[in-house]
């Protein structure tokens, strides 16, 4: 049996991205963590998508339908991949040019949603404009490679919208991520040149290993219980909102949560249960403040939220789902009934004059005076 080059390139490409997936931190709720991984699975899909269309493209007849379905998956979910990365990158950027940063995304989505119609539009009515079989034998249809070029343009300005908004990345993660969308296009090229081997998916998996190894696995901002950001990780955050408000870019609100009694607890039901109770209330208040929202946990059972321009109703219904949702728990678990929620928010006045630390520790201070 011979072995071809497309195999051993797909083979080495799925593992790479599996391994990957293996040991990415499962359950985070850090977003950095969330796309990451929507990238690593639309590309694995995207391989074995590849691998399909190509032995149904080799050994035909009956296999046939395994290269259509192959093919039409691949020519779907391309542009996701770069939708995703944008997404991605956004997600290590502090609050400066949101509105800009946002436009740019939606022009990324139209990008994403127009080709899934247009493939469909494609294949049911027979318009052979991007692939088409006849027989067993596959062809690139007329508007192949300009599809292609402009998913290549896509993947440029990925890589634009990178450098227009460097200012906003972290110094930390700047150059690294760079890497993502260099790869891709790199790849995406030689793709278009050259059709024996899928190089596009290759240069993706390189450029997410390069990533993992960098920092998605050993995120010293990342909390290990929970998911969410540590004290260090919001304490940049903090930091970054800080300075925004005080730039006149936008007002944001603080709430500060935690379990009431929690050691309660910890004294009928064990430090595992408590541990359970950590993690369980960290669900609830991604759950109702939302995923966009910056979470830490700052000590403990502590948490604090930070929202964008939320309005006092917005935060009110908050804290009153996240109170609901313990209540619930409470009673399922046969808590004692002393255990609860202690909550205070506040809208950032950039006239306090303080650091993030300094910040934080004012919040403390809120919580400590509401819970006495």
């Amino acid at each position: 049996m011979i072995i071809e080059g497309w195999q051993v390139n797909n083979f080495l490409t799925l593992f790479i991205l599996v391994m990957i997936l293996a040991f990415q931190r499962r359950g985070s709720r850090v977003k950095t963590s969330r796309m990451f991984t929507y990238v690593i699975i639309t590309t694995i899909v995207l391989v074995v998508a590849d691998t399909f269309a190509r032995i149904g493209e080799n050994r035909g007849g009956s296999y046939i339908l395994m290269a259509f379905f192959g093919n039409l998956i691949m020519f779907l979910l391309d542009p996701l991949i770069i939708l995703f990365s944008v997404i991605y990158i956004d997600c290590w950027m502090d609050e400066k040019n949101k509105n800009a940063r946002k436009i740019s995304k939606v022009v990324f989505q139209i990008f994403a949603t127009v080709n899934i119609i247009l493939v469909l539009a494609d294949q049911v009515f027979g318009l052979k404009w991007f692939f088409y079989f006849e027989k067993s034998d596959y062809f690139r249809g007329k508007f192949f490679m300009a599809r292609a070029v402009v998913l290549a343009l896509f993947m440029l300005f990925v890589t634009a919208y990178l450098v227009a908004f460097r200012k906003n990345v972290l110094n930390d993660y700047r150059r690294t991520l760079y890497i993502l969308p260099v790869f891709a296009l790199i790849g995406t090229i030689i793709q278009i040149l050259y059709n024996g081997i899928n190089t596009t998916y290759t240069a993706g998996a390189l450029a997410c290993l390069i990533l993992f190894i960098s920092f998605q696995s050993n995120d010293v901002n990342m909390d290990n219980l929970t998911g969410v950001l540590n004290r260090r990780g919001f304490d940049i955050r903090l930091e970054q909102m800080m300075k925004s408000s005080a730039a006149g870019e936008g007002d944001f609100t603080a709430v500060m949560l935690d379990i009431k009694n929690f050691r309660e607890i910890n004294e009928s039901c064990g430090h595992e249960e408590g541990d359970g109770a950590i993690i369980v209330f960290a669900d609830m208040l991604m759950d109702a403040f939302g995923e966009d929202c910056k979470m830490g946990r700052i000590d403990g059972v502590t948490f604090c939220v930070l929202l964008d321009n939320a309005s006092e109703p917005e935060i009110k219904e908050g804290i009153r789902k996240v109170k609901n949702s313990l209540e619930r728990v409470r009673k399922k678990c046969d808590w004692d009934e002393s255990v609860g929620v202690n909550s205070i928010y506040e809208v950032y006045d950039p006239a306090l004059n303080m650091t993030a630390s300094e910040y934080r520790k004012h919040l403390d201070e809120l919580m400590h005076k509401n819970a006495t």
